[in-house]
């Protein structure tokens, strides 16, 4: 939920095992630096590989991501190796739809093709394999970015910064999540709730006009596609959780807002979101318990 665009990255046929690579990782060399996100910059792809800068938090990533891989998850990379300060993931061609000039209040102007039905149907059954794949992963490494713990009852791993700007489309639909450095524990439902925040996405009508959306009146019909796709059995038991997800964001705000000042400007950019979801729950529940 923290809104940050990403970079294409992907699997290949090696296991985790083949261990570490060595070389230059610098954009020389052929190297290609890669678009920054809003927190990741210095990203660098040679081939089908991406060279990442890594932080406290990887080694507890790179074991999800390996449990991911031996549970037969195909939309997340794999991890290669370590490179000095970097880790080498595989890269994916394909497509990430990102809006560099995205401001809190107004739409994500991102390409048409994420805002189809197709898409966000096939958005929802790549968080559905997801959490499938993670169910039962008892980690090691618990050193996650954001309040480390280890799952509590009723939690698994989850990606935890799902979007369309972290998620490579390849000829419009969904094939893989990118960008997994807030990874952690949380129960499914509110990570499903989330990411139907953005998917759908969820928004005051004069803000889905912006993004692009012609039927923005369409938004509550959205969302039951995107939780019935996923496969919840009772539509209508995401609408608490959508206030209850944005309560989570205010514990990472220390991080990633830069002072007082910013810190200030995302609680009040939260607070503006709980006040308009708390305004039309009775409207999506309606919806949802038609779904």
């Amino acid at each position: 939920m923290r809104e940050l665009s990403g970079f294409p990255v992907a699997w290949g046929k090696r296991k985790a095992s083949d261990t570490c690579l060595v070389g230059n990782h610098g954009a020389g060399d052929g190297g290609e630096l890669m678009p920054a996100g809003r927190m990741t910059s210095g990203i660098v792809r040679r081939g089908d590989r991406i060279w990442r800068p890594m932080g406290p938090w990887s080694p507890a990533v790179h074991e999800y991501l390996r449990h991911l891989e031996s549970a037969g998850f195909g939309g997340a990379p794999r991890v290669l190796g370590i490179d000095d300060d970097r880790e080498v993931l595989t890269y994916l061609p394909g497509e990430v739809a990102a809006d560099p000039d995205w401001q809190p209040g107004h739409g994500h102007r991102l390409p048409a093709f994420t805002r189809t039905e197709q898409a966000l149907r096939e958005a929802a059954r790549l968080l559905r394999g997801l959490h499938d794949a993670a169910a039962g992963f008892e980690p090691v490494r618990t050193g996650y970015r954001f309040h480390p713990h280890p799952p509590l009852p009723g939690e698994i791993v989850c990606h935890g910064d799902l979007g369309p700007w972290n998620t490579v489309y390849r000829d419009g639909i969904p094939v893989g999540f990118i960008d997994w450095d807030g990874a952690g524990p949380a129960t499914p439902l509110a990570d499903l709730a989330a990411a139907a925040w953005v998917f759908v996405p969820l928004a005051p009508a004069d803000q889905l006009v912006e993004a692009g959306f012609d039927r923005p009146d369409d938004m509550a019909a959205r969302l039951a596609v995107f939780v019935t796709a996923y496969g919840l059995t009772d539509p209508a038991s995401i609408v608490p959780e959508l206030a209850n997800c944005l309560l989570t964001v205010t514990e990472a705000i220390k991080y990633l807002a830069p002072g007082a000042a910013g810190a200030a400007d995302s609680l009040e950019h939260v607070a503006r979101r709980l006040r308009w979801i708390d305004s039309v729950a009775p409207m999506l529940a309606s919806e949802l318990g038609r779904a």
